[in-house]
């Protein structure tokens, strides 16, 4: 018997608390190791795909305002096109592919069964070499989704191999002005992608591995220290939890009394607990004071707010000694500050300049961005003949300094006065409403023009049209038409035209701004703002 409980108390020791601990400890540290880089492998996966797909969805919108639909509306045949402007086109999204690090953009029409290249970019290889793709060229090894984008009219992603390479490729089928359809579509080695899927899924690893062998090694110290009087210590840190980590005196005396008599683990456990309280006292002073210094960024974001909101009109009527014209706007930013803008100022008695704008991005970098393109509109305005000649100098002065190459979409004009002809020019913005004064509604074609700021030569056409008394004309940026309400559908042109047209014919400039943004609001709901909102109205009152 004496044998038997000596080899009892052996297995004890052999497998004792501290060995079982430890062993759970492992599992669950492994467990939890794994099932977290699986998780992060996951989620930067879907941030990369996400992000890729992004960059094609973005170059493709950007070739479609490079392209103008026109053009694909000359299409009939091989020679509809001339070579050199082929080529010209070429050269320019050959220089959007290269500063986009795209591999192609390219725009396909499709006769019968047989897809051909309308416009492509080619690589700098393909210049040396030249061995472009020409103009009407044949795709025979066309993928299956692309036939299908052109039949249903839907955009997709692709992952393929043709002979020009192995790429993720997004279709995005588009509309000429004569309805016809062509698909703009952008591509992106594949091999870049995985390069940047087998990273995420390598640091997954290392992240997993570095958090079991931590918390292994935390672990065990925690072990070690949990064997003495564990009852006592975990009614201590209860207690202190209750009291949101201020130490009682009688409890703390104990602790130091422990930590003094003992010099096992026991008395290194409770060392190891006096100096982690003394730790969170000073992280909880530490976060009074990141607390206060956020409630001052705060401050000085409300304080920018009010700077920008100043660098824009906010007088309406803004001329009352006028009878003439009736203006109105409003801008609402997503974030504190944003990169939506509206401007207008009367360039002599019988001319007024006008002008909105959408910046790329939100919050301070927008707002910084919108300030210096507001200054470059007034300075252009007062200086330039036309509204082509003003987006120009626009354009060139925000190409030279974008170093962190935003750009911005917008529409201006120039009202006379005197007759209410107005000329106008676009550089990448949703085309304004006229209203006119028995209450029909029209849209403003649209002009030729990319986004100012990312090519410093682009040229811009300058358009003209006719105001009668009581005509109005109503600008936009796309939080209008994008605002998206808790289902995610979006409020579109289509709404705008009939909140537009639904109005009273007798309505002012105020009304018809206020009108167009109340129907946004009742339509977006409780779904939070997701872009910035800025609606510009000039209604013409005649001479």
């Amino acid at each position: 018997m004496n044998d038997l409980a000596g080899d009892s108390a052996e297995r004890r020791r052999r497998f004792g608390l501290r060995s079982q601990l430890l062993l759970l400890l492992f599992t669950l540290n492994l467990v939890a190791a794994t099932a977290y880089s699986a998780v992060l492998y996951s989620i930067d996966r879907t941030e990369i795909m996400a992000g890729i797909d992004a960059r094609l969805r973005a170059a493709a919108l950007a070739v479609a305002e490079i392209v103008p639909d026109v053009y694909h509306a000359r299409i009939t045949g091989p020679d509809s096109i001339p070579a050199e402007e082929y080529y010209r086109l070429q050269y320019r999204l050959s220089r959007f592919a290269d500063a986009s690090q795209l591999q192609y953009v390219y725009t396909y029409m499709q006769f019968g069964r047989e897809i051909r290249t309308v416009s492509t970019s080619a690589t700098p290889r393909e210049w040396e070499t030249r061995t472009r793709t020409g103009f009407f060229s044949l795709y025979k090894d066309a993928p299956p989704k692309l036939y299908q984008s052109f039949a249903d009219g839907k955009p997709r992603f692709d992952e393929y191999t043709d002979k020009f390479g192995t790429f993720r490729s997004i279709y995005l089928p588009m509309r000429g002005v004569d309805a016809r359809p062509y698909v703009v579509g952008a591509d992106i080695p594949l091999g870049t992608v995985r390069d940047r899927l087998n990273q995420a899924l390598k640091t997954s690893i290392a992240v997993g591995a570095a958090m079991f062998a931590l918390s292994m090694a935390l672990g065990w110290l925690l072990v070690d220290r949990i064997i003495g009087p564990l009852i006592r210590l975990t009614s201590f840190t209860r207690n202190i939890g209750q009291r949101n980590f201020q130490p009682d005196r009688a409890e703390t005396a104990a602790l130091e009394k422990i930590s003094h008599s003992r010099s096992d683990e026991v008395g290194s456990l409770a060392e190891a607990m006096t100096a982690m309280i003394a730790r969170l006292q000073r992280y909880l002073i530490d976060m009074e004071a990141a607390t206060a210094a956020r409630e001052r960024v705060e401050g000085e974001l409300s304080a920018a707010r009010d700077i920008q909101a100043g660098m824009l009109p906010r007088q309406f009527p803004p001329f009352p000694e006028r009878t003439d014209v009736d203006i109105h706007a409003l801008l609402e930013s997503a974030k504190q500050v944003g990169g939506d803008l509206y401007d207008y100022l009367l360039i002599d008695a019988n001319r007024l300049f006008f002008v909105v704008g959408d910046v790329s991005g939100k919050g301070v970098p927008a707002a910084l961005f919108m300030a210096m393109t507001t200054t470059l509109f007034k300075a252009s305005a007062l200086a330039a003949q036309t509204t082509g000649e003003i987006m120009g100098r626009v354009n060139a002065g925000l190409a030279r300094e974008n170093a962190a190459q935003m750009f911005v979409t917008a529409v201006c004009g120039i009202l006379d006065l005197r007759t209410g002809a107005v000329q106008y020019s676009d550089g990448g913005h949703d085309a304004p409403f006229v209203r006119r004064a028995d209450g029909a509604l029209e849209r403003l074609p649209k002009l030729p023009g990319i986004a100012l700021g990312v090519f410093d030569d682009a040229t811009f056409e300058t358009g003209a049209f006719q105001l009668a008394p009581g005509d109005a004309l109503v600008l936009f940026t796309d939080g209008v038409s994008e605002a998206a309400n808790l289902a995610d559908d979006l409020f579109t042109i289509a709404r705008i035209e009939t909140a537009l047209g639904t109005a009273r014919a007798d309505t002012s400039a105020r009304r018809i701004a206020q009108g167009l943004a109340d129907d946004v609001r009742v339509f977006v709901g409780q779904a939070a703002q997701s872009d910035d909102i800025a609606i510009l109205v000039v209604r013409y009152e005649g001479p």
